[in-house]
């Protein structure tokens, strides 16, 4: 069951020791406590004589059909074992979480690298997002409103940002489009590149302004006529020099 690599995290590494003594235990051994983790904590333990498997997620603890006394033949221990998997993925996506808000194809590659196999990493994220913990649709539309109040980032860019989250591109997409409906992109990109033409020295001509001006505003994300309109009005007119 062991999965490959040296990088998985510590709670994987406990899962596959718990697996590997899961598939160790005596033909007739028998569950012989089930213990809850602790008052705040719905998920519980199993005790097979001195062992301890788990803690096990609460809605895995009503659906084993685990009670003291009854033997683990080899189906309740694939059950078991199964459990414990999907749990420590789920236990491992939330530390994640505790850092900051991400999205399930994030999650999916960071418990890859931890050592979680596929399949429990998607059953322990189709948790998360069932209580609301995991949602893309809502971390893209709080991201994109971030950037849309900065002014310092245009649509392209803003896109571009929440697909490198691992946000899907039609989400993003609908994301940065709401976020940015009532934005002066014009007015943003012109008070910009003002504040990005100040910087310029004196012996600057007015073409190497425009093109560095210009390549600022693009790779802030604006498009190419709020570019070339933000970088007159910040230079003025040829005739205005």
């Amino acid at each position: 069951m062991a999965t490959s690599g040296n990088k998985q995290s510590a709670t994987r590494r406990r899962c596959e020791e718990q697996l590997a003594r899961l598939e160790e235990l005596p033909a007739d051994a028998a569950v012989t406590a089930l213990r809850p983790v602790g008052e705040d904590d719905p998920r519980v333990v199993v005790r097979v004589g001195k062992w301890r498997f788990g803690p096990l997620h609460a809605a895995d603890r009503d659906t084993l059909g685990l009670t003291v006394g009854d033997r683990l033949d080899a189906p309740a221990r694939a059950r078991l074992g199964a459990a414990l998997s999907r749990e420590a993925a789920r236990t491992d996506a939330l530390a994640l979480l505790r850092t900051r808000s991400r999205s399930r194809r994030d999650l999916l590659h960071r418990l890859a690298l931890k050592g979680h196999p596929l399949d429990d990493a998607t059953a322990a994220l189709d948790r998360l997002a069932r209580v609301g913990l995991l949602d893309d649709g809502s971390l893209a539309r709080d991201r994109a409103g971030v950037m849309a109040d900065s002014g310092r980032t245009g649509p392209r860019a803003a896109e571009v940002k929440l697909r490198s989250l691992g946000i899907a591109g039609p989400v993003a997409a609908e994301a940065v489009r709401d976020a940015y409906a009532g934005a002066d992109l014009l007015e943003q990109a012109t008070e910009l590149a003002h504040k990005r033409a100040r910087s310029f020295g004196a012996s600057l001509d007015r073409e190497a302004r425009q093109r560095r001006l210009y390549g600022y505003l693009a790779r802030r994300g604006y498009d190419h006529d709020i570019c070339r309109r933000a970088t007159e009005a910040a230079l003025g007119r040829p005739n205005d020099d």
